[in-house]
């Protein structure tokens, strides 16, 4: 059988991830506003105007129209774009580096986890229509076609990934008397484990949590909020109103996400790391 040139499947690998990008976008945006991800067709956020094809071509699009609707002129976000090209230099290197059916597995996680990050970011919510698949789906691959999991180390890193947040949101939610973990989160960590297992788990939840303080800290020093409305209660005096970082409410997915995503990406190099093997 004839093998395929390199340099013709990483174009595949390129183009298909960019396609795949500008899915998830479309997804981040229409899931949590309940529009259904068939139809209708690709419309402007902002005049609801029906697309032409041509402007659904990833990166090359928003580059020609400048980053602005064809019909109204008005900004075309741009983590759209960032999401077609991020996708599309993930799946590349993922077709470069991991054997193909890993690889597949591997760019499935990393445009669930974009997907979750954006929805979190906006809505402080983590959809079960993204993780509950997602769970059951990386024990599948996890087990038959990631030979560096298994399907213990998926199904352990599925339980401790899930378990450990939700003891540690119980335990938050004892001593404070509040919410300290969504159970979004309990979830897209159980995925996580499920594609990466347990030892994916372990660097996730610790790098996540130092990409969330970080996180937290520049917005407390920014005065910055995210998601469409101030979730946390209102202050009772203006000593309580007074900027505290324990008081900050930020969204844990992206951070989790981001983590996830670094290790599924170069899980050979930060295992030998790691584990110093």
């Amino acid at each position: 059988m004839m093998e395929i040139p390199t340099w013709f499947g990483a174009t595949i690998a390129f183009l298909l991830g960019a396609s795949v990008g500008s899915f998830a976008s479309s997804v981040a945006w229409r899931l949590p506003r309940e529009i259904s991800i068939i139809g209708p067709r690709s419309f402007c956020e902002s005049c609801e105007r029906t697309l032409p094809l041509w402007v659904n071509i990833p990166i090359l699009a928003y580059i020609g129209l400048r980053g602005r609707c064809l019909m109204c002129g008005a900004p075309i976000p741009f983590r759209h774009f960032l999401a077609e090209i991020a996708l599309a230099i993930t799946a590349l290197y993922l077709y470069l580096t991991f054997p193909l059916g890993d690889a597949i597995a591997r760019f499935v996680l990393c445009t669930a986890l974009w997907i979750v990050a954006i929805i979190d970011y906006d809505w402080r919510i983590i959809p079960h229509s993204i993780t509950f698949p997602g769970m059951i789906l990386g024990l599948l691959v996890g087990s038959l076609i990631m030979p560096e999991i298994g399907w213990r180390s998926s199904l352990a890193g599925m339980i401790l990934g899930a378990g450990v947040l939700f003891l540690t949101g119980e335990l938050y939610q004892l001593v404070r008397g509040r919410e300290g973990v969504g159970m979004g989160d309990v979830w897209m960590l159980g995925m996580v484990g499920a594609f990466l297992g347990w030892i994916g788990v372990a660097f996730t939840l610790f790098f996540g949590s130092v990409f969330g303080v970080i996180g937290g800290v520049l917005t407390v020093m920014t005065g910055g909020s995210v998601g469409p409305e101030p979730l946390a209660d209102p202050a009772s005096d203006q000593a309580e109103a007074d900027v505290s970082i324990l008081r900050t409410e930020v969204p844990f997915g992206p951070y989790l996400a981001l983590a996830a995503g670094i290790y599924a990406l170069f899980q050979p190099q930060l295992t030998r790391w790691y584990l110093g093997g």
